[in-house]
């Protein structure tokens, strides 16, 4: 589903990169790939911790429920952000000044995108683990067999790398 969400998402978040970064349009298209992938790490890393609070309150930061500010003080979000910001400057050569600025207006684009889709999913107008679970394509039995040592639907060992395949 993530992957559903930034394609929803990615011809905006290229055209508002270019617009305030100054980016060119091949390096704005580029920062796509590499939000999705700092996403899923930062979402994986937080679940190994056993942080899905973390997440939900950085969806509902994302989407509005929370205090303003509420996403960019999330630690959840705070990983992701660095996450990103390292790919950028090590993937694409961009200046830490810059990375940080295409950070701060990405992230909370698809973010946002993940918060209304979690909303939607729901059976109220509110962000749930249930939502959450659902948009992210994951079941709480697989994730609490995975960190308790249990077996994944294909009869693997359990992990949560597998969550976001």
């Amino acid at each position: 589903m993530l992957e559903s969400i930034i394609d929803a998402v990615k011809s905006e978040v290229i055209s508002t990169v270019k617009e305030r970064t100054g980016l060119g349009p091949q390096e704005a298209e580029k920062t796509v790939p590499l939000a999705k992938d700092s996403i899923s790490e930062g979402v994986t890393s937080a679940l190994s911790g056993g942080n899905i609070g973390g997440i939900l309150d950085m969806i509902k930061g994302a989407g509005g429920t929370t205090n303003a500010g509420g996403l960019v003080e999330n630690a959840v979000f705070q990983g992701i952000a660095a996450k990103f910001v390292h790919k950028l400057t090590g993937q694409l050569g961009l200046s830490e000044g810059v990375s940080q600025k295409v950070a701060g207006i990405v992230l909370p684009m698809i973010l946002s995108k993940l918060a209304g889709k979690t909303r939607e999913a729901g059976d109220t107008d509110d962000i749930d683990k249930g939502s959450l679970m659902d948009v992210l394509g994951m079941d709480a039995g697989a994730i609490l067999g995975g960190l308790l040592g249990g077996k994944d639907k294909k009869g693997g060992s359990g992990g949560l790398g597998s969550l976001f395949n």
